[in-house]
């Protein structure tokens, strides 16, 4: 395996490989360590369980990478810990390891197969400070997955797992079955993970060919021998394939069948490789596949793209993606199959219903064919809607308010969509179909959409209700619905917070909220579906807009006294703690702005209020985040919060399967989330986000816009 000397800050990261003693201190062969460059001993070094640092000779010990050290430090028997090492196969593989991985494991003196659920740190660092990583895992009954609603699942450290389904000592290689050639890609459904990953979801039961032979599994029903054996054998040929769809073009967006699983993506590049007879699509993919590439084909690259999202395929077997067909609408059935009658009966419900309580989730809410079906480009309107009143009342008054342009809309979100959703946790597309028929714009029927368009529409022109935003700029106040960051790029800025970006924003546009907003939809950097100005965004889960508040008791940066004064360069200046808005009293602001690197700043005086008896701190006005909307490729889902705990989240998509012609929404119960919005500032630095798993993955690099509530503005 090849080795990278691990740098965190400044240290360099090793593994002992033979016992030796120094200054009379025994050091056993598998002890981890790590050399400080601010140290003069090129030589010295900090190993655990030796209280003081010891000399390490060449040959004694081998330099690891960080992240190699974490794999290892939880593995307490050294012996076995260094055997891993030495196995550099499974050591490399382990160390590959995603969400959804089939693993095998040995613990308890037993062999146990299951299914890698979450990757995650150990709670505290250990003495070399390093985060162990454990592995949560989802075992599997008599080595096949379980069909009960809750797993048994265990954490294991590296030590614990012997074989992994990604393992290159038995690649998974596609063969044609008539002339023996393997086909221009590895099928990514062999790796288990293809469409959860591209969900987010960690929920998979298909079995490798290196776990479970076809033999070895009993008839358990005709719906489970049916799932498994897709896992295990190759799909039937479709009568259709091969031929090519004269509508699909540059720019399609199209699904592709690879096995048992559709990947989803958008033709980037059509025609015939050198050395090939048949026309093939170059398409990117929305999600990253192991064995795809940066839009290179056989050493030449026909388009780019981000590393492992291209794949090359012959253009007879892309279909267009059936969950965003936007020619003239068919006559199809929107009835969910094998809903239970109660959630399709087409009545309306008139009688009001309070948003879903935290104890109800699990049962009214999880699961496949829960929340709201999409249908035809839906899914930016049924993730925005489902956001906003599924768990909370924040907007409710929207529902009832008198004196919009369309009463009739006001009543079908109503009593067709929320209090429906609230009372049987599912809404078929149906009735979202109706909403959109009535919005005014045919394009709200069929094409593709953005929340804000929804939100803008059906707050301004249909309902007419008080705009949720009153911005100060300069003299005049501009009303608005959803506000959108606009900043200029920071390099040195690597994971910003949704608070780092607003309060930068706001500052570089020189705008103030004139009121507390009751809800604030905030839209993050990014302009249309492709370009982000930040790869990866962590969304506060408070966001304090004190200090973006017109003529509010505000604190100076330095003493804590009212302050009067506020510069937006000091902002930007290394010299001054980082982050915090640079606001100061009289004493404080020509102090600091008598330094000769900052005369040139030009700071504003603002209105304070004179004579105050409030002593600090002063109160702060803080609003919670519920939920967040993502976005990767051209299709919208969401996170939101369901209750009180830090917990309580759940992920939404509308179109997470297919079935025919119809879509099937699923609601996940994601607690892991709330762990991941914890992560402090300081080890955004260093956390490599997207390895986390495929939730993580979507919330943090997909987020488009975040909403935020105030509890004490919703009083009123």
């Amino acid at each position: 395996m090849e080795r990278m000397g691990g740098v965190e800050n400044d240290k360099r990261y090793c593994i002992v490989l033979k016992d030796f003693t120094t200054c009379g201190i025994k050091v056993p062969r598998g002890s981890l360590g790590y050399f400080n460059r601010s140290r003069r001993e090129e030589m010295s070094a900090t190993v655990e369980n030796v209280k003081q640092v010891v000399k390490l000779q060449p040959g004694n010990y081998i330099l690891i990478s960080k992240e190699e050290a974490e794999l290892l430090v939880d593995i307490q028997d050294l012996s076995h810990r260094y055997e891993l090492f030495k196995n550099e196969p499974l050591f490399r593989s382990i160390a590959k390891v995603q969400i959804n991985d089939v693993v095998q494991l040995r613990k308890n003196n037993k062999e146990l197969v299951g299914i890698v659920k979450n990757i995650e740190n150990t709670t505290r660092k250990k003495e070399l400070d390093l985060y162990g990583t454990l592995f949560q895992v989802s075992l599997m009954e008599d080595n096949r997955p379980s069909r009960k609603k809750c797993d048994p699942c265990v954490k294991v450290n590296a030590g614990e797992i012997i074989q992994v389904s990604n393992t290159e000592v038995e690649p998974f290689v596609l063969a044609d079955a008539k002339n023996g050639s393997t086909q221009l890609f590895d099928d990514p459904s062999q790796n288990i993970s293809t469409s959860s990953r591209r969900k987010g979801m960690g929920q998979s039961n298909e079995v490798p060919k290196s776990f479970v032979s076809s033999a070895s599994i009993p008839d358990r029903g005709k719906n489970s021998s049916k799932h498994i054996s897709k896992a295990l054998t190759q799909i039937s040929p479709d009568p259709f394939e091969g031929c090519e769809n004269p509508a699909l073009e540059v720019g399609s967006m199209v699904e592709v069948q690879l096995r048992s699983n559709l990947a989803y993506g958008v033709i980037r590049w059509i025609g015939i490789p050198e050395g090939k007879v048949q026309r093939m699509a170059g398409i990117e993919l929305d999600y990253e596949q192991k064995t795809g590439s940066d839009g290179t084909f056989e050493k030449r690259q026909y388009f780019v793209c981000e590393k492992n999202k291209a794949l090359f395929i012959q253009l007879g077997d892309c279909k267009p993606d059936a969950r965003f067909l936007t020619h003239e609408l068919k006559n199809v059935r929107t009835t969910p199959i094998n809903a239970p009658e109660k959630m399709i009966a087409d009545h309306t419900m008139e009688e009001d219903v309070p948003p879903v309580r935290e104890d109800e989730v699990q049962q009214l809410m999880a699961g496949r064919m829960k929340g709201i079906q999409g249908h035809y480009n839906s899914c930016y309107l049924d993730s925005t809607i489902f956001s906003l009143f599924t768990f909370s009342s924040v907007l409710d008054g929207i529902l009832h308010k008198p004196g919009g342009h369309d009463e009739k809309i006001q009543q079908i979100l109503r009593e067709d969509i929320v209090n429906p959703l609230r009372t049987n946790g599912f809404v078929n597309a149906e009735k979202v179909m109706k909403l959109r028929k009535l919005l005014g714009c045919d394009t709200f029927v069929s094409a593709e959409k953005d929340p804000e368009e929804f939100i803008n529409v059906l707050l301004h022109e249909v309902l007419a209700v008080d705009p949720l935003l009153k911005i100060r700029s300069g003299e005049k106040i501009q009303e608005c619905n959803c506000y959108q960051i606009i900043l200029d790029k920071d390099d040195t800025v690597k994971v910003p917070t949704v608070q780092f970006l607003l309060e930068r924003s706001f500052l570089s546009c020189d705008l103030k909220f004139e009121e507390i907003p009751s809800c604030l939809l905030v839209q993050m950097p990014r302009f249309g579906k492709q370009f982000k100005m930040f790869t990866e965004i962590m969304p506060s889960l408070e966001l304090d807009i004190t200090d973006l508040l017109n003529n509010s008791l505000r604190q100076c940066f330095i003493c804590g006294v009212v302050a009067e004064y506020e510069c937006a360069q000091c902002l930007l200046d290394p010299m001054l703690s980082p982050g915090a808005i640079k606001q100061y009293c009289y004493t404080c602001n020509s102090q600091v702005h008598s330094h000769k690197g900052r005369k040139d700043h030009q700071f504003r005086k603002f209105p304070s209020p004179i004579n105050v008896c409030v002593k600090a701190p002063f109160p702060r006005h803080k609003m919670e985040l519920f939920a967040v909307l993502c976005i990767e490729t051209s299709h919208y889902v969401s996170f939101v919060k369901y209750g009180t705990s830090k917990n309580s989240w759940l992920f939404f998509d509308s179109m997470a399967d297919r079935i025919d012609e119809e879509n099937i929404p699923e609601i996940t119960v994601c607690p892991q989330i709330g762990d991941y919005l914890m992560i402090s500032e300081a080890m955004l630095a260093y956390t490599n986000l997207k390895q986390l798993d495929g939730f993580a993955k979507r919330l943090f690099c997909d987020a488009y816009m975040c909403m935020y509530w105030s509890p004490r503005m919703c009083l009123y």
